[in-house]
């Protein structure tokens, strides 16, 4: 008797006797409303996962501190920035309705999306919220706040 236990075989030319259940996964994510699905769904996980992290910059010199948020693909009306004690939060929300028709096939498509990314920059100091300046160019949130640290010339 053999040691090694082996599945009974299909008499035929295919010698895979995994061959049929390959098939029939392989026909199930080849169906169209579950294709589409799941295309939808890794569209889905790319747009939610990619834009979740706002980058800045930081700027000190004697003058004043500024923070310079980098958001080339956001509207001046999808920013909220908010005054928590000695933080700021940046807030991005943006809620669209995307509708997509094709004729042919006579598929209808809509679609919302809700995005809300935040970011909480801890200040350098204590400052008040008149003294909190913002202002968008260019894609770019400038947020300036009075410099309040004392520098000591060295000679």
């Amino acid at each position: 008797m053999s040691d090694h236990f082996q599945p009974p075989m299909k008499k035929g030319g295919n010698s895979n006797p995994l061959q049929h259940l390959w098939e029939m996964v392989d026909q199930f994510f080849d169906e169209r409303p579950l294709k589409k699905m799941m295309e939808t769904l890794d569209e889905y996980f790319q747009k939610t996962l990619s834009h979740t992290y706002i980058p800045i910059d930081v700027r000190e010199t004697k003058d004043e501190y500024t923070i310079i948020a980098h958001l080339p693909n956001v509207k001046r009306n999808q920013i909220q920035l908010e005054f928590i004690d000695n933080h700021l939060q940046l807030i991005i929300q943006n809620n669209e309705m995307i509708e997509s028709i094709d004729e042919q096939s006579h598929f209808y498509q809509r679609r919302r999306m809700h995005q809300h990314i935040a970011r909480v920059i801890p200040l350098p100091y204590a400052v008040s919220e008149k003294e909190v300046k913002a202002s968008w160019k260019n894609g770019k949130l400038i947020i300036r706040l009075p410099q309040k640290r004392k520098y000591i010339d060295i000679e």
